[in-house]
């Protein structure tokens, strides 16, 4: 990720709102030279290798060839001495030249710094590379090893785009984020980045996710602003989802808004959510059909309060007239968690829920406030249905 220095972003209008930097279509063949000085640097120190990428990014707008450097090393493979001795070397190579001061000849001084380098005796060390060779721990002097190989113009764009989206929410106050798809992507990297949030039903369909930053419940910490812009990595990655975020640029300052949706077509190297967890559901989702007498399916589209605990089923089903009825599938589990698993389910309040449970450890689930569906190998349509039709209202 980019740090506050490399954020570049817009007024949309003055003093209320704001949109981070993206880089347009023109800005690709600038990228494509960058990228080319570091496939051709392997074995150059670190300095160097910027220094050139800056001068191929010299038709770039100036304020974003910080960013794409600081990416582009982010994506690269450099090395340097491991262990924490090199300063100690520096300072014996030092003390040596001292006690045999003045060091004039130059075999003399490649004498020395092969002898505290531990370079074989043969190996031919030109003095003009004492500094990089003394200095080898300082990142300017790490040596480039490796550049992915099919790492490309439009992949660099990406990482910026979203790189600057993320440097944005480091000053996140208060984020709030609306979903109606991958409910259990989103609050599973929710949790993964330790950031408090509440969940709400919305009147109009799907969920609301606020969470409150480091200005409102710690005290004002970059730490936490830094996992918002882990989430929204993640975030990007899901379906049908706006977000919106009050950013404080600057203490003293009232803030701004800033606001993304899937519409803008950010994209992410973390790994796309599957739609679906396991090839029952697949079966099961392919069997039913996007809807069926009725009633329309829906992948992982309610959250549901379990006592203390969140929980996103498998399924939704939403009949015409209204009624939503809740499926989970608990598949090959041990005896242990199938009980704690139904022990959470039994908690759930505010949407009917249907539990399918392999035959071999139905005997087991115990009372439930749900219909409990048996299956063996996969959950069969006769059974299911049904179920469904039993939680509708009676008609006269």
């Amino acid at each position: 990720m980019l740090s506050k220095a490399h954020r570049v972003y817009h007024w949309i209008r003055p003093g209320r709102s704001i949109s981070s930097d993206r880089l347009d279509g023109a800005s690709l063949p600038h990228l494509a030279r960058a990228i080319g000085v570091y496939r051709r640097a392997i074995g150059w120190p670190r300095g160097r290798v910027r220094d050139a990428a800056r001068t191929a990014l010299a038709g770039l707008r100036p304020d974003r060839v910080e960013a794409v450097v600081e990416l582009l090393d982010g994506v690269s493979t450099y090395e340097w001495p491991r262990g924490g001795r090199a300063g100690e070397r520096r300072v014996a190579i030092f003390e040596t030249a001292g006690r045999e001061h003045p060091v004039l000849e130059a075999d003399h001084a490649a004498m020395l710094l092969r002898r505290h380098l531990g370079a074989p005796a043969a190996q031919v060390i030109d003095t003009r590379d004492a500094v990089p060779l003394l200095y080898a721990d300082y990142p300017e002097y790490h040596r480039l090893m490796a550049f992915p190989a099919h790492y490309d113009p439009p992949a660099l764009r990406d990482d910026y785009d979203l790189a600057q989206a993320q440097a944005l929410l480091y000053d996140a106050v208060r984020v709030t984020v609306e979903a109606t798809g991958d409910l259990k992507h989103i609050v599973q990297y929710a949790r993964l980045s330790r950031l408090l949030h509440r969940i709400e039903r919305r009147r109009a369909g799907g969920y609301r996710l606020r969470f409150d930053g480091p200005n409102t419940v710690l005290r004002r910490t970059r730490a936490y602003g830094v996992d918002f812009a882990k989430f929204l990595a993640a975030l990007v990655q899901a379906r049908t989802w706006r977000m919106e975020a009050d950013i404080l640029l600057r203490r003293g300052w009232r803030a701004v808004s800033f606001t993304l949706s899937e519409a803008e077509g950010l994209r992410s190297r973390v790994p796309v959510p599957a739609l679906f967890d396991s090839k029952l559901e697949e079966t099961f989702a392919r069997k039913f059909g996007p809807s069926r007498g009725g009633w329309r399916l829906e992948r992982e589209a309610a959250i549901l309060q379990a006592g203390e605990a969140l929980l996103v089923p498998d399924f939704v089903f939403k009949h015409e007239d209204g009624t939503e009825v809740a499926l989970e599938i608990v598949g090959y589990w041990t005896p242990e968690y199938l009980h704690e698993k139904l022990a959470k389910l039994a908690q759930v309040r505010g949407m009917h829920l249907i539990v399918a449970v392999r035959k071999a450890m139905a005997l087991r689930a115990g009372q439930v406030p749900a219909e409990l569906l048996p299956f063996t190998t996969g959950i069969l349509l006769k059974d299911l249905v049904p179920r469904l039709e039993a939680f509708r209202p009676a008609t006269a």
